[in-house]
């Protein structure tokens, strides 16, 4: 399929500045934080809680931008995608959990992007049958992607851009023309948590943070690698720039429909699909915004389509071993996902697709945790990074970005288990609601999800693992060539001290042995001395004598 190898063509093209090269990648992955299940999160927190949420909305959309940011510097440092670098680092255990991770944040992608699309053709289209605007969707979005492969991968590339830049413009100028006069409250910004608020929040992380973009933003820009080192570092400001300038437009998005939900719903609180519904109609007075929401919607699907493809390619050849064609995972995750979205639709109408909606990026949120720790070690790793190794404060700040992650997680899964709130009673199935996903699997996910984070938080990179091996037995290795060279140097000094006793034992045996020497030398000498002493002596004696 050249219409999904055009992106990466993209990012790899010849243009002679780096912003198109880096913001076309950014664009195509911002579309997955456009479709309808996200402004529904977004306006269902705004009705719930008003202006309480929007601080850590911001909070969520920094986390965002650090982690795409941190992808792409992985990316392009190492010249691999970031589902590679992790089996190299991880053990296969680890590894396939987090494929499951990766691939879960996919299928939920594409529920979204489905269900957004049949809600969007039953607005403009006044249809009521969810089952129809489904199988249309489904087939709409299977086929966007075969749309470009005539073009050339390069203009291809190019043209997916465009029509990712335009969706967002009107995604972004869309919502301020029909909400103009939108208010800020900075009085009320400070977050005001609560077990009802829990859900909210956790849906808002999920919709800010997704955590395949992170597999597939390091796939896109892997092949910068090549650049020079000049190049290198002025793409990684030129990513930055890009990353900021987008995510931002989108925390603007979020902030205006949250802000407008909390003025429009002073007196309606959402409560299922059809009070979500009547307050959008609210928000968007224009008479052409459904036209707009479903142009936006088609684009988006349509390069979301091609990142699922791409994420998908991604996951299963590196976390799973497995190598099947593009066209294989489109069709694969299609079927499945319009599979899902029917079983929705078909178990509680409208509300079940109107949970599907709102469950998805929960989802998301639980998976997120343990997904991050990946990113924060390997890009303050010195060993994979060199000296792109992330800064000190950079690191400090995706530390507390995850901690942030880490606590909503405990949050949520501390009021699913022990709360008494609205949204945990309807989960348990106690209001009489339909529930499309059980009360036992919502709480088995969230409770696996956090254990694996600790489990995978206290395991280190196999390359800072080896590191520390080796220093050790560097250390050791040292440490046994200093007790060899002492254990040598004292046998010398001992021998040296023996050699010396020897030499002086000797020399006091020389010295003995020529006095003696000499002493028998000197009485052999005056001996004939002596005797003609004693002989004159004696005829002295005798001449008395006479």
């Amino acid at each position: 399929m050249n219409n999904v190898q055009s992106i990466e063509s993209l990012a790899a093209g010849d243009a002679q500045h780096n912003l198109f090269r880096t913001l076309g990648p950014t664009l195509v992955i911002s579309m997955a934080y456009i479709d309808l299940g996200k402004w529904l999160v977004a306006v269902d927190a705004g009705s719930r809680f008003g202006y309480d949420l929007v601080l850590l909305v911001l909070l969520f959309n920094f986390s965002a931008i650090l982690y795409q940011y941190l992808s792409t510097c992985i990316g392009m440092v190492t010249g691999k995608n970031l589902a590679k670098i992790c089996c190299q680092e991880y053990s296969q255990v680890i590894c396939v959990v987090l494929g499951l991770q990766a691939w879960l944040s996919l299928l939920t992608s594409e529920l979204t992007m489905i269900a957004g699309m049949a809600v969007g053709f039953n607005i403009v289209f006044e249809h009521d049958d969810l089952i129809t605007a489904i199988c249309s969707a489904s087939v709409v979005v299977s086929l966007l992607p075969y749309t470009l492969s005539h073009l050339d991968k390069k203009v291809a590339g190019i043209f997916n851009a465009c029509i990712a830049g335009f969706t967002l413009l009107c995604f972004v100028l869309g919502l301020l023309i029909s909400h103009p006069h939108t208010p800020v409250n900075m009085n009320v910004m400070f977050p005001k948590l609560s077990g009802e608020s829990a859900y909210s929040l956790m849906a808002l992380l999920g919709t800010n943070i997704i955590v395949h973009n992170f597999y597939t933003h390091s796939a896109f820009v892997q092949v910068q690698r090549r650049s020079s080192v000049h190049t290198l570092g002025s793409l990684f400001h030129d990513h930055l720039f890009s990353i900021l300038f987008i995510f931002t437009g989108i925390f603007l998005v979020n902030y205006i429909l949250l802000s407008s939900a909390a003025d429009e719903s002073s007196d309606t609180l959402v409560m299922d699909f059809q009070d979500a519904m009547e307050l959008m109609h609210q928000i968007f007075t224009n008479p052409a915004a459904p036209i707009v929401l479903l142009v936006i919607l088609l684009f988006s699907s349509h390069i979301i389509s091609l990142t699922c493809i791409v994420s998908g390619d991604v996951i299963s050849e590196n976390f799973f071993g497995v190598k099947l064609p593009l066209s294989a995972h489109h069709l694969l995750h299609k079927g499945l996902a319009m599979i899902l979205t029917i079983y929705c639709a078909k178990v509680a109408g409208s509300e079940g697709i109107y949970q599907l909606l709102i469950m998805c990026p929960v989802i998301q949120a639980m998976l997120l945790p343990s997904s991050i720790i990946p990113i924060l070690r390997v890009s303050s790793s010195r060993l994979l990074m060199g000296r792109y190794r992330i800064a000190l404060c950079v690191e400090i700040f995706a530390f507390l970005a995850f901690l942030l992650a880490v606590f909503t997680n405990i949050i949520f899964t501390a009021e699913i288990m022990f709360g008494d709130s609205t949204w945990t009673n309807n989960l348990k199935g106690d209001t009489g609601s339909p529930a499309i996903l059980p009360y036992s699997v919502v709480v088995l996910v969230s409770c696996a999800s956090i254990g694996f984070t600790l489990f995978v938080a206290v395991t280190p990179l196999k390359s800072a693992s080896n590191e520390a091996q080796t220093h050790l037995s560097s250390v050791h290795s040292q440490r046994e060539t200093l007790g060899t060279t002492h254990r040598e140097t004292t046998y010398l000094e001992k021998n040296e001290h023996e050699e010396f006793e020897s030499c002086s034992v000797g020399a006091v045996l020389m010295g003995s042995s020529e006095g003696h020497t000499e002493s028998v030398h000197e009485h052999t000498c005056r001996a004939p001395y002596l005797d003609n002493c004693a002989h004159e002596e004696i005829e002295r004696s005798s001449v008395e004598l006479f």
